[in-house]
């Protein structure tokens, strides 16, 4: 039989593994601060492509009104 297939295995699994991130994340975080590392992102705007636009029809002002 799978040790899948009893929940108490897959339960005692789960908190052994759940065990063992948190002390890795504890023996990780000293090291790499996390505000020392973190910069805001730079963000640059794309060019318009104007190739793409329809030029607009400006309207005529030379008519009789």
């Amino acid at each position: 039989m799978f040790p899948t297939a009893h929940p108490h295995f897959t339960g005692q699994l789960a908190s052994d593994r759940f065990a063992t991130l948190r002390s890795e994340a504890e023996h990780f975080r000293p090291r790499h601060p996390f505000l020392t590392s973190w910069r805001p992102a730079r963000i640059v705007e794309p060019a318009a492509d104007l190739s793409r636009v329809v030029p607009v029809q400006a309207p005529r002002t030379d008519r009789a009104a």
